[in-house]
């Protein structure tokens, strides 16, 4: 196995991503590996305002540039306190995958992009219940594909356990010193 301490897991909202993190956490037991994403802080909000950004698509008084600012901070601390992290957030075109890359490229993080169908999201989502059909089409929309990642999945057919052995499979021929 690589001796990588991070592994960062991409995709549209309802991709699987926090599934799949945690299906990995267990796959790489006796290891332990944290479990932490943007969401981490966002749900750390008044249950309110998380309700009214999730329910409603109402980000008004949210600074979700901070939060995901933060959260990248946080995951810096983190895997530089000696910690193993497996990140998981929703990178859009730009901004968001440029701040990415720069907060992760000294921690050499195995990176990994979920992808599935329109149709698949949309019976997830209303599966979840809790985020609006629009915010999960406008982070489809925008998902950054262009990301270089160390393994794409498609997840549309898959459950998160088996995923999670594509990943812990593509990890442990993985050469951390090698670029993506």
């Amino acid at each position: 196995m690589s001796a990588t301490t991070t592994i960062i897991i991409c995709g549209p909202s309802g991709s699987g991503k926090t599934s799949l993190a945690k299906a990995v956490q267990e796959a790489l037991l006796p290891a332990m590996w944290l479990a932490f994403s943007v969401d981490s802080l966002f749900y750390s909000l008044p249950e309110s305002v998380v309700e009214r950004c999730n329910r409603k698509n109402d980000w008004s008084g949210v600074d979700g540039s901070a939060i995901c600012s933060g959260a990248l901070a946080c995951l810096q601390a983190l895997v530089k306190t000696g910690n193993r992290v497996i990140f998981d957030a929703v990178v859009t075109r730009g901004k968001s995958a440029s701040q990415l890359l720069a907060a992760s490229k000294d921690l050499n993080p195995f990176m990994v992009r979920l992808h599935c169908t329109w149709e698949e999201i949309q019976r997830r989502t209303v599966a979840r219940g809790d985020r609006t059909l629009e915010e999960a089409e406008a982070s489809f929309q925008k998902a950054d594909d262009t990301l270089d990642c160390h393994l794409t999945i498609n997840t549309t057919h898959l459950n998160a356990a088996e995923a999670a052995a594509l990943v812990v499979e593509n990890l442990k021929v993985w050469n951390p010193q090698s670029t993506v």
